[in-house]
């Protein structure tokens, strides 16, 4: 049998980590299953990939695909698919090779919108931070705009549930397996997240572990996936800074809520409106003006007193 172009890609993503430069370049210059067959050739087989070599034949890998679809019930999808967000595209050689659901597929294929907003933050987060994402997030779910984070605790746990609660889609883009939860404190609001319509995607398949490498590697796929993003809280070395640096690379518009001067929590966020990376976000209506939307609620400013 021929390999299909679904099961190779799909076998790309069990025998290399996302982003690898030597796939990124095969697949521009050929399809995945011809990219399959020069990884197996004996003289391009490096350690990094040998050792993941086990399925050596297109019928193994096909019924390989077929049977962890089944048993995880999980949807597979590539570039090639409706629902592929093409945002991704934008990534160039570092396009995922796919992409694993659990829940909504159609919910990955809304991404396609120009009504898609990133909502990251530290995990470490302040009863501050988690207001101001609930709020803006909230606003931003009456306004018809898709929520993006990546399941972590703090500032994307409370934007998920935000969504949520206030009755609109979010999907999230976690390191590991799509099958699996991490952190393990939100199998609940991953369970909450599916039932809602939304979805978690992964790019690495069933079984995988999160690693820093796939969390950063992850944080390219928030920012691609999104038509603007928005770093709520950030300590000076946070991770959100460095989807903040994709959306920056990839030309989404960025935004970020400053906090208390004497916060280390929103340090990064006062360096990057500082320097001009970020534009200062107060509320869900400065999210809309930054993506040159039009506003289709009354929205409220993001945990912000205004005395008279």
């Amino acid at each position: 049998m021929t390999l299909s172009e679904r099961a190779a890609r799909a076998y790309l993503t069990r025998i290399a980590e996302p982003a690898d430069s030597t796939v990124g370049q095969l697949l521009t210059e050929h399809s995945a299953a011809d990219t399959v067959r020069v990884l197996w050739d004996q003289k391009h087989r490096t350690v990094n990939y040998r050792l993941r070599m086990d399925l050596g034949d297109d019928q193994a890998v096909t019924d390989w695909l077929q049977a962890i679809q089944h048993r995880e019930q999980l949807t597979f999808i590539t570039p090639q698919d409706a629902d592929w967000p093409t945002g991704l595209d934008d990534l160039g050689e570092q396009t995922p090779y796919g992409l694993w659901i659990r829940g909504n597929v159609v919910a990955v294929g809304a991404l396609d919108t120009n009504r898609s907003v990133g909502v990251v933050g530290a995990r470490a987060a302040t009863a501050y931070g988690e207001h101001v994402a609930r709020e803006i997030t909230s606003d931003l779910v009456q306004n018809k705009i898709l929520i993006v984070s990546g399941l972590a605790y703090g500032i994307d746990g409370a934007a998920h549930r935000a969504a949520i609660e206030a009755g609109g889609l979010t999907v999230a883009f976690v390191a590991g397996g799509a099958e699996r939860v991490y952190p393990a404190g939100h199998q609940e609001l991953a369970r909450r997240l599916a039932s809602s319509g939304g979805a978690m995607v992964a790019e690495v398949p069933p079984g995988s572990a999160p690693t820093k490498w796939r969390f950063l590697a992850r944080n390219r796929l928030i920012a691609a996936a999104s038509q603007a993003v928005v770093v709520v809280e950030a300590g000076w070395r946070s991770g959100s800074l460095n989807t903040a640096n994709h959306a920056t690379s990839l030309g989404r518009p960025l935004g970020a809520v400053p906090g208390p001067v004497t916060s280390p929590a929103s340090s990064g966020c006062h360096k990057i409106i500082q320097d001009r990376t970020a534009r200062l976000v107060t509320s869900a209506e400065d999210v809309l003006t930054m993506m040159a939307l039009p506003q289709q609620t009354p929205v409220t400013l993001a945990g912000l007193e205004v005395e008279s």
